[in-house]
């Protein structure tokens, strides 16, 4: 293990260095001017209340943290990750610290990301700053430089650590597992139910650090029998192999493959936590179904020494696990063997042992039985050492001949009883008599897989699923997520992913595909469909989901929170105490669902939504499918069904509003006619002979579609057009009489004055030498007007002819009051304009065929 960076000292303070994922590389300090120092001497007296933080400004340092594999041949760019401690005896100053070598981050610091600090002692817990850094990027936009304000504390001994985000160290780890190893030892098994608990030391990191592995079920199927030692894992020969278990399938979680990202320890945690729940029903049944095997930090070299992503030769390790290397990644090595086992339910592929080394030692002994001080070839069962003295004793004619057989069905791919093999940069094909890898999710140990990530740019916390030309298989990947946005109120499940770009895009950084992802890598390698990446935002989401209650608990526990809040540790312990009712939830074995109460009511109703998604994502264009690389298909899917929702939606604000705009456009009729008809009046009085026109036209284009596809003509013939406009509304009405009343409030008022100033303007019975007729449509009947005397001054109201009529002779005899009946707007044409005939002296008669 290599040793400690030293502390750096530096104007009076103390810049501790010398620990766990600490990464500062330099200090200098940053001269104040004197007129500001002098200005803040003088304001010294004030309140700090209400003094401003430039005011009262007394150091300030530039700070440089260590590149990943700082100072060694392996050194890159990545330096986002800082962390490191402050002391000094200047109590109760203020410091500037700008941190002027940053990858650049400009999108998570403008969203309001702040770094975090605790005071040892004192402030024991991580917060973040209370006031807002500020940034700013060079010229050319490689360096990042990021500014906080800093006040010392009262105490001198007192150390302030501040990090990127909220740490957790590998020592952090090891100190957290003890205390639950102690918790769970003092603990004895009661009954089947009980917790089964196991923690081992898997593989040896480049620099000597345990790869944990825990091993968490139920009593439940238990076996005599315990795992088999794979070759050259498990190094720790005082710690024995789990036991087996028959007919449970594993769960495989793994986090912390990058340094930085941090959030994924405390979602693991917070999923552990949850498991070790001895009250809780759902944790019973998940511990009574499965066997959970957890690697709580894939890199803690990487960790250790402070990096954000790479392991200490400069490898993103989560790029490797198609071909780990034993001695280069001996982590994901590791865990990729791991994974090859539980997949074929503890039967131990040939590829995971070393045959020359396990041969001597068969030839030589004859121990049969497990021994935890023996050697780990002597480990072996006698089951599988049948197996591999078969295939060591065997000829090499045989070999030959078995090896070509396997290399021809590998590149074909289309065997499934080889396997290849990749250990310390060899290639080797050997043949297996059991059914080694099977494609088949059905016929594989593993149920599912997660891999723990944070992230930098993308809000919320999703996931990236695989791509699968079948729907079935798809609606199933995208099963899990969605339960989680059902189960968790920060889930983005519009944010998840499962294109298949993104399982071969390459990344600009590093030059390496995720193909090589564990993701990736265990779907290809064992046909998981329940395969996925799950990550968190280091500062916030988009949203806040509305989670349903349980069904324990009422529809009336639910959660209304609505503005999506700063990420802490807690919330990313209650997105990984999600995942285990989102288990539950996949097979309907949740004894304490939110699933009915929700609105997909079970989960037939969340595939049947699924489907409908996918469906729609089908349907839709290629130009419209196209989306950004860090935008899921599922927001595609969720931006077209509302899309719909939103087209219905203003299909029915457009029917409510159909109403008010036909009143509109009659208002509008109205008037027209009204204005034509004055003219009219003024030309008869200047006794100009009118124009002989006709005209017929509708009111607007899209009046036809306001009013159910029926048009309304007005078609004039003379020179007073007032019999046919009467006519044309009186069309109108008998078609919309349930919007009688509403055109009639609405347009009375204007009506009555127009009413009024054609009864000044115009005589009572006035002789027109020409014959006044208008054609007017009324169901299947043409009629035609003829009117010898000019009344047309009493114009009627919107649904309701004879109503004019009556408000004349109100007029004439206040003392009767003015009434409509809305019983005559349902009336016939005919009745209501023999009413206005009788009145108005005009004659309605039906048009005689010449």
């Amino acid at each position: 293990m290599a040793s400690k960076a030293e502390n750096i000292t530096c104007g009076g303070f103390v810049f501790l260095n010398n620990f766990d994922s600490a990464n500062l590389a330099k200090v200098e300090p940053v001269k104040i001017p004197e007129n500001f120092e002098k200005d803040v001497y003088e304001i010294e007296g004030k309140t700090t209340n209400n003094l401003n933080s430039k005011d009262t400004l007394d150091y300030e340092f530039n700070l440089w943290t260590k590149h990943d594999c700082h100072g060694t041949q392996f050194q890159n760019n990545n330096r986002t990750w800082f962390y490191f401690g402050v002391k000094s005896n200047h109590l109760s100053v203020s410091v500037r610290f700008n941190i002027v070598n940053l990858n650049k981050q400009v999108k998570m610091f403008s969203q309001g990301m702040c770094p975090v600090f605790k005071i040892v002692p004192g402030h024991l817990h991580w917060e973040r700053i209370r006031e807002r850094p500020t940034y700013t990027v060079d010229q050319k936009g490689n360096d990042f430089t990021l500014s906080f304000l800093y006040y010392t504390p009262e105490n001198s001994k007192a150390i302030t650590y501040f990090a990127f985000t909220y740490p957790f160290s590998y020592t952090d780890l090891q100190s957290y597992l003890r205390k639950i190893d102690m918790r769970m030892e003092k603990r004895s098994v009661i009954y089947t139910d009980d917790i089964y608990y196991h923690r081992e030391c898997a593989i040896k990191s480049l620099e000597d650090r345990r790869l944990d592995i825990l091993t968490i079920s139920s009593y439940h199927n238990i076996s005599t029998e315990r795992e088999d030692r794979l070759s050259n894992m498990f190094p720790e020969k005082s710690e024995e192999r789990p036991y087996k278990f028959r007919d449970k399938k594993v769960i495989f979680i793994s986090a912390r493959v990058h340094p930085g990202e941090t959030p994924s320890s405390f979602v693991l945690n917070g999923f552990l936590n949850f498991l070790l729940n001895r009250e809780d029903h759902i944790a019973i049944n998940l511990r009574r179904l499965y066997v959970f095997k957890l690697i709580p930090m894939l890199n803690p070299d990487g960790v250790a020494k402070g990096h954000y992503r790479m392991d200490t030769k400069g490898v993103n390790l989560n790029r490797v696990y198609l071909s780990p290397s034993e001695i280069e990644h001996p982590t994901i090595y590791a865990a990729r063997n791991l994974i090859k086992y539980y997949h074929n339910s503890y039967q131990l592929p040939s590829e995971l042992t070393d045959l020359s080394n396990i041969n001597l030692e068969i030839v030589n002994s004859n121990v049969s039985i497990i021994n935890s001080t023996a050697p780990i070839a002597n480990a072996v069962r006698d089951t599988t050492t049948r197996l591999l003295q078969q295939v060591t004793f065997m000829s090499l004619d045989e070999k030959n001949r078995y090896e070509s057989e396997s290399l021809s069905k590998e590149k074909s791919s289309k065997s499934d009883n080889t396997t290849e093999i990749k250990t310390s940069g060899k290639l080797t094909c050997t043949t297996v008599d059991m059914d080694e890898i099977s494609k088949s999710s059905d016929n594989s140990g593993l149920y599912l897989y997660i891999d723990l990530h944070g992230h930098a740019s993308k809000k919320g916390v999703f996931m990236y699923g695989n791509h699968f030309t079948d729907p079935e298989d798809t609606i199933a990947c995208m099963l899990l997520p969605k339960l989680m946005s059902l189960n968790n109120p920060h889930f983005h499940f519009t944010s998840c992913n499962f294109a298949e770009r993104n399982m071969y895009i390459i990344d600009k950084r590093d030059g390496m595909s995720r193909e090589g992802s564990g993701r990736v890598a265990v779907y290809k390698m064992t046909g998981l469909i329940h395969s996925y990446t799950l990550e968190c935002n280091y500062n916030s989401g988009r949203l806040v989901n509305t989670i349903p209650g349980r069904i324990r608990d009422g529809v009336n526990k639910m959660n209304h929170v609505f503005v999506p809040p700063k990420y802490t540790p807690t919330v990313f312990e209650a997105v990984g105490a999600a995942l285990g009712p989102s288990i539950l939830d996949l097979t309907g074995n949740n004894p304490n669902s939110r699933l009915p109460n929700s609105q997909y009511r079970s989960l037939k109703g969340i595939k049947s939504h699924l489907k409908l998604t996918y469906v729609s994502n089908l349907s839709a264009s290629p130009s419209k499918a196209m989306r950004k690389d860090n935008e899921g298909t599922i927001g595609r899917n969720s931006s077209i069904l509302k899309e719909l929702e939103t087209r219905l939606n203003d299909a029915m604000t457009g029917a409510r509003n159909a109403i008010r705009s036909e009143g509109n456009l009659v208002k509008k009729c109205i008037l027209r006619r009204g204005s034509s008809f004055y003219t009219a009046v003024k030309r008869i009085k200047s006794s100009k002979k009118p124009r002989q026109t006709f005209t017929r036209r509708a009111l607007k284009n899209h009046c036809a579609n306001n009013v159910e596809n029926s048009a309304i003509i007005c078609a004039i013939k003379s020179e007073v057009e007032t019999k046919p406009f009467l006519k044309a509304i009186d069309r109108f009405r008998s078609s919309k009489s349930n919007i009688a009343s509403t055109i009639k409030d609405t347009l009375e008022p204007r009506l009555n004055s127009a009413n009024k100033k054609l009864m000044t303007n115009s005589s009572a019975k006035m002789r027109v030498p020409s014959e006044e007729t208008a054609v007017v449509r009324q169901g299947a009947k043409r009629l035609k007007v003829v009117s010898s005397t000019r009344t047309s001054k009493l114009l009627p109201e919107i649904g309701e002819p004879s109503c004019a009529a009556e408000e004349a002779s109100a007029k004439r005899s206040p003392k009767v009051p003015h009434t409509c009946d809305k019983r005559q707007s349902i009336k016939g044409t005919r009745d209501t304009a023999k009413i206005a005939t009788r009145k108005n002296r005009t004659v309605f008669q039906p048009e005689r065929n010449k």
